[in-house]
């Protein structure tokens, strides 16, 4: 059934305002997909803050050629998955439910949009990298980690010549 044109400038529209809005978008690609499973993912994703979109390719192609984004050649049915408020959350709820899910979703790629606006095209290794980034809480205690790594060290130093004395005192006090 052919789209009427204002259909796909409604369509045009609205994938261009997510995708200004959004830091990431993720091309999933499916095939055979159940629409319980589509709603289980549109669910997990709208509880992270990301929406999960099925166009055209070649409405999606003109939304990212006008924002200077060269969309890479996809095959068979993509859906856009955007997010705009936590990039590593979205990418690992993607992730994950591509894993779970294997025979009927895959990642194709996606479109990174870094600090300064400028945006990059990502391929399906960089956005199942990204979505593998630990959370902000274990990055944070990782770094705590090795920051108090040398301040043990110096404590063991430090306290070497007390543990000395007190071997020392106690060999004499056996001795007698």
């Amino acid at each position: 059934m052919a789209i009427t044109k204002a259909k796909k400038e409604h369509i045009v529209s609205k994938l261009s305002h997510l995708f200004k809005k959004a830091d990431l978008m993720v091309f999933v690609g499916f095939r055979k997909l159940s629409v319980a499973k589509a709603n289980e993912l549109r669910r997990k994703l709208r509880g992270v803050g990301a929406s999960y979109t099925v166009a055209k390719k070649r409405l999606a192609r003109i939304v990212l050629k006008n924002e200077g984004v060269e969309m890479p050649r996809l095959d068979g049915e993509v859906a856009f998955i955007t997010s705009g408020e936590d990039v590593l959350v979205a990418a690992k709820e993607v992730y994950a439910f591509s894993k779970k899910n294997r025979e009927e979703t895959t990642i194709l790629g996606g479109v990174f949009s870094a600090s300064g606006g400028q945006k990059s095209i990502l391929d399906a290794g960089s956005v199942m990298r990204l979505a593998q980034i630990p959370s902000r809480e274990v990055l944070i205690a990782q770094l705590l980690g090795v920051l108090q790594g040398p301040i043990r060290g110096l404590l063991g130093v430090l306290s070497g010549p007390q543990r000395g004395l007190v071997v020392a005192l106690r060999q004499i006090a056996e001795k007698k």
